[in-house]
């Protein structure tokens, strides 16, 4: 348990005068895309709407986790280089500091609450920014092939509305359940699902739903998605994936639709499994794409999934498999956001000036591109609004 000791810190002159000029800073979560740089310590507000630059924003630290509150106006940034992140006001543009014991990974907003769940190296925890404090719960997630100080050798997966913390190991086939309803700091369970992993894998990344039904989860080595449903202790698998080569994540992250109706998984190589659990599937269907998937999102009303990667993204009717539209083009997309509306697709590409390119998801129509200022390579996109669990 500790406290950040640091007095919340201004923004600089020439901001804060910028920002003067609303009551509401920099809350607009249906206009402002905050866009944090690859290289630097930068991160840019623009206005989608107008197109206009609103501000730069400048925490000290490379912004490598950054997320937004869906129900207040908190936003809280960190990095895997720093033992300390920034918690900032929108609207008041106050900032506090927070130390940590280790560096921070991932972190999830709790809905209806004050509570921000956080992953560090080897340890999760909560941190309350009513108060600023921190709870990190004393079991660590370690490996014994620890070879960096700054790796992670687990993933963290947390179901927001019941708080439930579910931790992937990366050695082993185990996910380590807490009861978001348990007050003891020590009160862990152990699942073992060695006897559904044929490669004998740890596991890898994934999501989980909001209410503890289902996890979508990947193996390490890439070889299968799961979806993993709790309360039955039941599985289904994708079956094989990548079939070929090795890279450090064969496998993108999981999806699972707002509705919990659809789970799709990718790997690097353009395989893609869909499960539609409305039809009760209990195989996937299966899809080839002919680029490399790097990320998966739906939209409009959840009528629509989006896959998006190196040279290409795809809108697919989830009805009608034939609906499809595909742009092209030479970079790798670094990131993709789907507005609160559902309507609109956002990302940013590794080439060409910094820019957020826009889809219109109703009428697959490329929008005009928005220009982004302060920054070199907007690397992640966040907003206060968004279509999806899946952050």
């Amino acid at each position: 348990m500790g406290e950040s000791r640091e007095k919340g810190a201004e923004l600089p002159p020439w901001a804060s005068a910028r920002m003067s000029k609303s009551s509401e800073g920099l809350y607009s979560p249906t206009r402002h895309v905050f866009a944090a740089d690859r290289f630097s310590n930068f991160i840019s507000v623009t206005d989608i709407v107008s197109g206009a630059h609103v501000t730069t924003l400048d925490f000290g630290i490379r912004p490598h986790v950054m997320e937004m509150s869906r129900d207040s106006s908190m936003m809280a940034v960190g990095s895997p280089e720093s033992k300390w992140m920034y918690f900032m006001d929108l609207r008041t543009l106050k900032r506090q500091r927070v130390d940590l014991p280790s560096p921070l990974f991932q972190m999830f907003f709790v809905p209806q609450s004050t509570l921000v769940a956080v992953a560090l190296r080897d340890q999760v925890g909560m941190i309350d920014y009513s108060d600023f404090s921190v709870r990190i719960f004393p079991r660590r997630f370690d490996s014994d092939q620890r070879q960096a100080l700054l790796n992670t050798y687990y993933s963290l997966l947390f179901s927001s509305f019941s708080k439930s913390f579910w931790v992937l190991d990366e050695d082993r086939p185990f996910i380590y359940h807490k009861d978001g309803d348990s007050k003891s700091d020590d009160d862990w369970r152990t699942i073992d699902l060695s006897k559904h992993i044929g490669s004998g894998s740890g596991l890898g990344i994934g999501v989980a739903s909001t209410e503890d039904d289902l996890l979508a989860i990947t193996t390490d080595d890439g070889s299968e998605g799961l979806v993993y449903f709790p309360q039955q202790d039941r599985i289904l698998s994708t079956g094989p994936m990548r079939t070929v080569g090795t890279t450090n994540e064969p496998m993108i992250m999981p999806y699972i639709d707002a509705y919990t109706q659809h789970v799709i998984f990718a790997d690097v190589q353009g395989n893609v499994a869909l499960f539609d659990l409305k039809k009760g599937d209990e195989k996937p269907q299966r899809f080839t794409v002919d680029f490399s998937p790097r990320f998966i999102r739906t939209g409009w009303l959840e009528s629509t999934w989006i896959l998006a990667g190196d040279k290409g993204i795809m809108f697919q009717s989830f009805d009608d498999p034939s609906d499809r539209r595909i742009d092209r083009f030479r970079p790798e997309i670094m990131s993709v956001w789907v507005t609160g509306d559902s309507k609109t697709a956002l990302y940013s590409l590794d080439e060409w000036a910094p820019q957020i390119f826009r889809y219109d998801i109703r009428t697959r129509r490329k929008l005009k591109p928005i220009r982004v200022r302060g920054v070199t390579m907007p690397a992640m996109l966040r907003m206060g609004s968004n279509n999806s669990i899946c952050y």
